[in-house]
């Protein structure tokens, strides 16, 4: 008796080492991806925003006066790179997957910064229209490539916090966007102000991109980081988590699946409506901003302001599914607080209250584009199915660009209650969408429990069952 209790002390000793070892290799496996994967992504997205936005930059600091710019050609300029933004994600993410991350992402970022340093040799409004809508086709699968990938790499539950520092990037971008060009465009030198800015923003994002290639894997099976107990330890924890795998070939039938689902068009909406916010404010803050009084210069560095409050709250966002793990819950109490805060904006005169309220709301706006997204991420399975949801999710965000280039119109001057109307309804429609699916996932969750299947993943082949996306019925939905 006394030899079987020892044999069974021995075990659960045994047992308590190897679960103890099992756990230092995952944390070794997530520190190194991280290492490996997080600073790049953050540095590019950073200047991402940078160069896609500096063209707002660049008219507060004359360009505008110097290429004859009149009437609304300003907002068309801005909106052309939309035009390509929403139709080239899907194809970037099917890209991805066939070439790799470490080479397509570095790729598409040199291909957008040399656009966006060319843009300070246009000389018309017909070329700035061109070189914007080519820089719509490369920038376009950045974001959904990187909300991609990650699924290759972290478990559903290390996505969230991953996922909100990456989009807090472009927040933090909105920081430095105003004083860096308003640094720029003081150089002295053969060029214009607003030349500088495109040139030398441009060229610091080809430098990041180089280092990119160099600090980017494709994923843990192949990282080359990686000792093989780590490697062995990430694929068991990521098997467990249902996390994607590199060796799933590409599904056709998953994209049609992705298309014809609610779900997948409910968080695009979601993301679209919290893009025209947040979108806008990037573009058009230092605009409004100067609308209230302030000279060009102050304007360019006061629309760090807002972009500081909207830093604060993506930060926050990363901790707020662990504290409460329901997504809607969250985004819709920042909707309705975003929707409050630009309704103050778009009736008081007082610009010292509306500059105010600027940075509470984008402080309200700025969470709900990494909430969805993560939610997206955690609910959506099947490699293809979420390769598409993500190019889904993040391209109405495109069409959210398309449209927030005309909701602030030079006709509005100096109030433009339009916009601030505009983005008020948009955060009240995020509130539907996220209550929608809020109810249809808890009665979704409840059909699948009240239905008691027993599922038997070995019974079928891989295919089957990759092919079941979420429909498997042990899955259930994140509200």
């Amino acid at each position: 008796m006394s030899t079987k209790g020892s044999q069974s002390s021995e075990r659960g000793v045994s047992e308590a080492v190897g679960g103890a070892e099992e756990q230092r290799l995952r944390r070794s496996y997530v520190r190194k991806a991280d290492l490996h994967l997080l600073p790049p992504a953050f540095a590019m997205y950073f200047f991402a925003i940078i160069d896609r936005n500096n063209i707002g930059n660049a008219k507060v600091a004359g360009m505008d006066v110097a290429l004859g710019l009149h009437g609304e050609q300003f907002n068309w300029i801005v909106s052309a790179f939309f035009f390509t933004y929403i139709f080239f994600e899907i194809p970037s993410n099917i890209m991805l997957k066939r070439v790799g991350a470490r080479i397509w992402l570095p790729l598409i970022a040199i291909c957008w910064s040399i656009l966006v340093a060319l843009m300070a040799a246009a000389k018309s409004y017909g070329s700035l229209v061109a070189v914007r809508v080519l820089l719509g086709v490369f920038e376009a699968g950045y974001v959904p490539g990187f909300i991609y990938l990650t699924s290759f790499w972290y478990t559903k539950r290390q996505q969230a916090p991953r996922i909100a520092l990456f989009f807090s990037a472009g927040v933090f971008a909105g920081i430095w966007a105003g004083p860096l060009a308003a640094r720029l465009q003081e150089i002295d030198g053969s060029l214009m102000g607003y030349q500088y800015i495109f040139i030398i923003e441009a060229s610091i994002t080809v430098a990041l991109a180089v280092i990119m290639a160099f600090m980017l894997q494709n994923y843990p099976e192949t990282a080359t980081f990686l000792t093989e107990e780590e490697r062995a330890a990430a694929l068991r924890m990521l098997a467990s988590d249902k996390a994607l795998s590199y060796n799933t070939d590409y599904r056709p039938r998953q994209v049609l699946r992705a298309l014809s689902d609610w779900t997948i068009w409910g968080y695009a909406i979601i993301f679209w409506a919290a893009a025209t916010g947040g979108a806008t404010q990037a573009i058009f803050g230092p605009t409004l901003i100067k609308a209230m009084g302030y000279t060009s210069t102050r304007a360019q560095v006061l629309s760090a302001a807002p972009s500081a409050c909207g830093f604060a709250s993506q930060i926050l966002s990363m901790f707020l599914p662990r504290l409460y793990p329901r997504f809607s819950v969250w985004i819709m109490l920042f909707s309705a607080a975003a929707c409050a805060f630009y309704a103050v904006i778009a009736t008081v005169e007082n610009v010292h209250v509306r500059f105010a309220f600027l940075c509470l709301s984008n402080f309200a706006l700025s969470p709900n584009m990494p909430l969805v997204s993560i939610w997206m991420s955690n609910n959506v399975m099947g490699v293809t199915k979420k390769g598409v949801a993500s190019a889904c999710t993040v391209m109405l965000g495109g069409v959210a660009g398309l449209i927030g280039s005309h909701i602030y119109r030079g006709k509005d001057f100096p109030q433009y209650r339009f916009g601030h109307i505009f983005v008020c309804v948009c955060n009240a429609l995020i509130f539907v969408v996220a209550l929608a699916l809020n109810l249809y996932f808890r009665y979704e969750n409840r059909r699948r429990d009240s239905r008691n299947e027993d599922f038997d993943a070995s019974a079928l082949s891989k295919d089957e069952v990759e092919d079941m996306c979420d429909t498997r019925p042990d899955h259930r939905y994140t509200w």
